[in-house]
């Protein structure tokens, strides 16, 4: 049933007159007396009676009158929120991050986006990456996911759409007090991968999947003197600090550090350790007005606090590279 239809009935039944009801509709009379006669039809009932040149409701239509109202209002009200969350006056926008980006990269974003839009309330979650992709992918709670270089079981995902955001570069931290560097290290800005071999590296879980890209990336096998799971990446930059071990970890991580001189950043010769940041969403649903207006101004924040690192087109990736 049309919605002019439940409109053309309304207001004859305010106005008492045929003639009125077509002018405030914009319309003929034969085209709102035939609006009538659809509705009568549908309700299988007479709702109107002529009598001279004034119109009377039925009992019929006595009865039906308030529930076309309500019709017309909650079309319009339906209409009128759809204003509202275009406008961003109102709204919510949920996210679930992995580290890296949940940690170091959104918060800023985010507090940006909360500055421009008070009203919309944020929540963000930060989980394993697998988790992420699991959120996303059965659309739970989270509308909108973002996970350094998902696995490969991740991009096989049919129902999601994978979008590089940011190149994320893995680099060798150790504290200015290693023995490594204060032996070999020294003023350099790349080592040998043999070097590795024999140290204790400190890594965030032992689930990690860091050191087997190292490996499958250089063909080489690292031994490690041993493995040391701490739990989180802050708890890892500490340990390091205090000349517990090496790690690697992203870029991201270690730049306040590093620029403090509390942590060393080394490349790896030859071997180029690369994965991206990236924005999963489900594909084939439409976005919310408030997640579009998220990933616009997250966008527009890369593009001006990384231009070099931001990736600059979408679609899924076919690197090798694991979280």
């Amino acid at each position: 049933m049309r919605i002019e239809n439940f409109e053309a009935f309304v207001k004859i039944a305010h106005l008492r007159s045929f003639t009125q009801a077509a002018e405030e509709c914009f319309c003929t009379q034969a085209t709102i007396s035939q609006r009538i006669k659809n509705l009568e039809n549908y309700y299988k009932t007479q709702l109107l009676d002529r009598v001279g040149r004034d119109v009377k409701l039925t009992v019929a239509g006595q009865r039906v009158l308030p529930h076309c109202e309500a019709v017309i209002k909650a079309i319009r009200d339906s209409k009128n929120e759809l204003v509202i969350l275009n406008k961003l006056s109102t709204g919510e926008l949920n996210v679930c991050s992995s580290n890296t980006p949940g940690t170091y990269i959104l918060p800023q974003a985010l507090s940006d986006f909360h500055l421009l839009y008070p009203s919309v309330n944020i929540e963000s979650q930060i989980k394993y990456a697998k988790d992420v992709i699991s959120e996303v992918s059965y659309g739970r709670e989270c509308e909108l996911g973002f996970v350094s270089q998902p696995a490969e079981t991740g991009l096989d995902d049919k129902k999601l759409h994978f979008e590089p955001l940011l190149r994320d570069r893995l680099t060798v931290i150790v504290s200015p007090q290693h023995p490594m560097v204060l032996t070999k290290w020294e003023g350099k800005t790349s080592i040998p991968l043999s070097e590795l071999h024999g140290l204790s590296l400190l890594t965030s879980n032992r689930k990690s999947t860091t050191v087997k890209n190292v490996e499958r990336t250089s063909g080489t096998k690292v031994n490690f003197k041993q493995v040391v799971a701490l739990g989180s990446m802050e708890a890892v930059k500490k340990a390091v600090e205090l000349n517990t071990g090496v790690a690697i970890a992203s870029h991201f991580l270690i730049q306040d550090e590093v620029k403090k001189g509390r942590l060393l950043s080394f490349s790896i010769d030859d071997v180029s350790i690369n994965r991206y940041i990236m924005l999963v969403h489900r594909k084939n649903v439409s976005l919310s007005p408030v997640a579009r207006a998220f990933i616009k101004k997250l966008k527009e924040d890369l593009i001006a606090n990384y231009p070099k690192l931001y990736c600059g087109f979408s679609g899924q990736t076919g690197s090798n590279s694991n979280i």
